[in-house]
């Protein structure tokens, strides 16, 4: 597992500062991941109402 520079080594096998980092760090990619999925709804959202339309407009 990547040890940050400077940190120190505790009972917990880390300091404050490196549990800080990591937290921030799964934030960002919890941010990420949740980015990722409102657009991936909003991308199936309207590919279903794009196809609905044209088809509509095929039987006229």
């Amino acid at each position: 597992m990547y040890k940050l520079p400077g940190a120190g080594v505790g009972a917990a096998g880390g300091s404050v500062g490196t549990l800080a980092a990591t937290g921030a760090d799964i934030g960002w990619w919890l941010a990420l991941g949740a980015l990722l999925l409102v657009l991936g709804t909003v991308a199936v959202v309207a590919s279903y109402r794009r196809s609905r339309r044209l088809a509509r407009t095929d039987r006229s």
